[in-house]
């Protein structure tokens, strides 16, 4: 699954998820770019990059964050003020929902489940079984009633 192909399956299957009022292309000039506004109004951007290498060869996890990309369970985001890991694992709940026998995924890991995560806090690495490894990753929020991440544009925790 490339990058391209995830940020369309996001766009149109996050919709769904109750609590998630659109998932759109990012407005500025990331050519993978996903911005998800919440019902309640509030908004959460995000990159996706990715490379291509071989296939992996098995689907274990390892303590490292990594989950069973079939394990993945859609959280609840019907409420006001959303954790922003709320977010991250409804976008991973759909990509790894999305069972292509050739290029579905197979390893997700999420960086908010880390216990020292990243400077990206929020976002998840996706392994595919055609070889591509994905990189969501969350690099801005913004409340109810805001347009546009605060500067600079780290996430809140919540939305």
């Amino acid at each position: 699954m490339t990058p391209s192909e995830l940020q369309q399956l996001l766009i149109e299957r996050t919709p769904a998820i109750p609590g998630i009022a659109d998932a759109a292309k990012r407005d500025d000039d990331s050519p993978y770019g996903l911005t998800v506004t919440l019902t309640d109004g509030g908004r959460v951007w995000w990159s996706i990059t990715g490379a291509s290498g071989p296939a992996p060869a098995t689907a274990t996890t390892a303590d490292s964050g990594d989950i069973d990309a079939t394990a993945v369970e859609v959280p609840d985001l019907t409420g006001t003020s959303v954790p922003v890991a709320h977010v991250e694992q409804a976008l991973v709940a759909t990509a790894t929902g999305a069972d292509d026998p050739s290029s579905g995924v197979v390893r997700a890991d999420r960086y908010s489940l880390r216990p020292n995560p990243p400077a990206v806090r929020y976002g998840a690495t996706l392994e595919c079984r055609d070889g591509w490894k994905l990189f969501l990753s969350c690099y801005g929020t913004a409340r109810p009633g805001r347009t546009k991440p605060d500067q600079p544009y780290q996430p809140l925790s919540h939305v």
